[in-house]
């Protein structure tokens, strides 16, 4: 794996760590409506899935990370490069499935499609 596809797949990796914890921890902080959409009177009722959603966020960002550690430091850069790709990919899929299911999310959709979407286009080209 190309070390521009790397670098995009870690930045991709350290913002889903980031949000994850965002929504499991904050998601009824009304600093963060933009983001969540999460009306003070619906936190109770959103909790349970601000929470299942950031722990699958954080464990897609812990998977992209192994996947740098393996392409980095194993004998199975293969192994890494997969797991890397399979993560970015998902996430081209579900920015993309954000903004089917909710307009109002583009900006976030694009945020979390356009870098695992371009790890995944250098990773392509410059293999």
């Amino acid at each position: 794996m190309n070390l521009l596809s790397q670098i995009l797949a870690g930045f991709t990796g350290l913002a889903l760590i980031s949000v994850g914890i965002l929504e499991i921890f904050f998601h009824g902080d009304q600093r963060f409506h933009r983001i969540f959409l999460i009306r003070p009177d619906d936190v109770r009722p959103a909790r349970m899935w601000a929470m299942n959603v950031g722990a699958y966020n954080i464990t897609f960002g812990l998977g992209i990370a192994v996947g740098l550690w393996l392409v980095n430091f194993s004998g199975t850069p293969a192994s890494g490069s997969a797991i890397i790709i399979f993560c970015c990919a998902c996430h081209i899929f579900l920015g993309f499935w954000l903004w089917v299911t909710e307009k109002r999310l583009l900006v976030s959709a694009i945020g979390q499609a356009l870098f695992p979407g371009l790890a995944v286009v250098f990773y392509v080209l410059l293999h």
